[in-house]
């Protein structure tokens, strides 16, 4: 694999819920006891695959291994994979490595591997990851991957049925839904309980290091330099993938999102930075008049049981930048 190089903070949400999400790498990593033997090899499977793509640009089990939103971000570094000049890319590392299978119905199609890894980062840190495989074509496929939120991993249904309660937001609505309160978010706005709903009013929303804090700041910086910004989210048909949490507690929904950001300088940029501070994108023509930018984004949320006034709470968050393309 290979990374684009700019900097998950072109998305300024992004760059604030990873602040929010992400915690120290010296804390458990996972909440479960010793993997099966079935999903800890899938796992490793995955990542020596995962290898053979960042160290040999070998990416024929592409499709062996990702599925849903990660196949998407694994063709993306196909398409501009390439090796460095020594072809001395380690290998990445995965420790700690736990598994939950969440309660479901029938035979298990989902499970949650817990551990700290750096194929996330591309290597320069250890994170405490929660990757999702998904059952396709006859094999575990990882669909999603979500950084520990703060308050640790939400605990899940393991035994028995899953709850029949419904949630207080269907899974199908949870991907429209969050697109609408992030797009709004971005316009730097302050959030409002009328404005959220039905998601909490948390630090996602509200504060210094929120989304909506970051996007007027960054709002701000490109209209002093004759330069407008704007950026929304949309869905990208990938079910929203609905984890029962233990003790009747609702579901941990894990939504995957487009972002795009568009750059705009009627007059024309010779910088190499845009005045935010994101560089432009690469290559990069000597006057640059539009930028855009598209990221895919993750995002997970505690969403309870249905009642009157259930709010949903973001809880953990994953981006990756897909393209930029400047003109």
């Amino acid at each position: 694999m290979n990374h684009t190089g700019r900097t998950l903070a072109a998305a300024v949400s992004l760059a604030a819920v990873v602040s929010l999400a992400v915690t120290a790498c010296s804390a458990p990593a996972s909440p479960a006891p010793a993997p099966r033997t079935e999903e800890q090899a899938a796992v490793l499977n995955w990542l020596a695959k995962t290898n053979a793509m960042w160290t040999s640009n070998d990416f024929a089990a592409l499709d062996e291994i990702t599925t849903a939103g990660m196949r998407t971000i694994y063709l993306a570094e196909k398409r501009q994979a390439s090796l460095p000049s020594n072809a001395s890319r380690q290998a990445f590392q995965l420790t700690g490595l736990s598994i939950t299978i969440p309660c479901q119905a029938g035979r298990p199609a989902v499970f949650v591997a817990y551990a700290d890894t750096d194929v996330f980062d591309l290597g320069p840190a250890m994170q405490p990851m929660a990757m999702v495989f998904e059952r396709s074509d006859g094999r575990w496929k990882l669909a999603a991957a979500v950084n520990r939120p703060a308050r640790g991993w939400p605990a899940l249904c393991t035994e028995g049925a899953p709850p029949s309660a419904p949630p207080a937001l269907a899974a199908a609505d949870f991907a429209p839904e969050l697109a609408r309160v992030l797009t709004h978010a971005t316009t730097g706005s302050a959030e409002t309980t009328a404005t959220a709903a039905p998601f909490a009013v948390n630090d996602f929303f509200a504060g210094s290091g929120s989304i909506n804090a970051q996007a007027a700041r960054q709002a701000g910086q490109n209209r002093r330099g004759g330069v407008s910004f704007t950026q929304g989210f949309t869905t990208t048909g990938n079910p929203t993938l609905a984890l029962p949490l233990a003790g009747g507690r609702g579901f941990w929904m894990i939504g995957i999102l487009t972002q795009t950001g568009h750059y705009a300088s009627a007059a024309g940029l010779r910088a190499k930075t845009w005045p935010d501070g994101n560089q432009v994108a690469s290559p990069r023509p000597v006057v640059v008049h539009h930028e855009t930018d598209t990221f895919i984004t993750t995002y997970a949320a505690i969403d309870p049981p249905r009642s009157a006034g259930a709010t949903l709470t973001l809880d953990g968050f994953f981006g990756w930048p897909l393209s930029a393309v400047a003109g």
